[in-house]
């Protein structure tokens, strides 16, 4: 495996093709199983999770947003992607602990497939017990899936359902912590079974 560039430099393993097309195989899963959770500790060097997937999907001909900011300007050059403004990024990057007035693309009826993807970053994903427990139904779910979220503003999940609530309108939601990934496409319906608001013990 290739890791390094002409000049000798280190290149982390998010940028290289073979993982890039692990990870997206993964994507591929999580979301055509909503509330799988995967795991990429083994493939990030300790780049944050929310970058492997961006730059596992963004190339030069997408538009992406980084609404709180969390990207540094070297990482713009290795994604490509066209900064956007909101309502009409392909990809949006979002500090779910934060929550903020926004309004992404929906796509048409023509042409849904012109939706944003939200690409969420959250404290922690788990299938016990968080901030957030929620309940999943829909395609792709044997029944019901209950997954938690800690470091989530509720908001962000009632906004979704709206955003969502006129199919084939709507948007699909990646959320990530440090290492996992976990998909809420458009088709999945959330409902939030318990909020653990702050200060409260959970």
């Amino acid at each position: 495996m290739l890791k390094q560039d002409l000049l000798g430099a280190h290149i982390k393993a998010i940028w290289l093709a073979e993982t890039q097309q692990a990870l997206f195989n993964s994507l591929m899963q999580v979301m055509s199983r909503p509330g799988r959770l995967d795991n990429w500790e083994q493939w990030l060097e300790n780049s944050p999770a929310y970058l492997a997937v961006l730059a596992t999907l963004l190339d030069g001909e997408v538009s992406l947003n980084d609404v709180h900011g969390l990207l540094t300007e070297s990482d713009w050059p290795m994604l490509q992607a066209k900064k956007s403004e909101v309502e009409l990024a392909n990809y949006l990057l979002c500090d779910a602990s934060k929550m903020v007035h926004i309004q992404p693309s929906l796509g048409t009826l023509s042409s849904p497939d012109f939706s944003a993807t939200l690409i969420l970053k959250v404290a922690q994903l788990s299938v016990k017990q968080g901030s957030m427990n929620l309940k999943l139904t829909g395609p792709g779910i044997n029944g019901e899936a209950q997954v938690a979220v800690s470091g989530m503003e509720q908001a962000w999940l009632e906004n979704r359902n709206g955003w969502c609530s006129a199919f084939p309108l709507g948007i699909d939601c990646i959320l990530v912590d440090d290492t996992q990934i976990m998909a809420l496409p458009r088709t999945t319906r959330v409902e939030i079974l318990e909020a653990v608001h702050n200060g409260e013990n959970n």
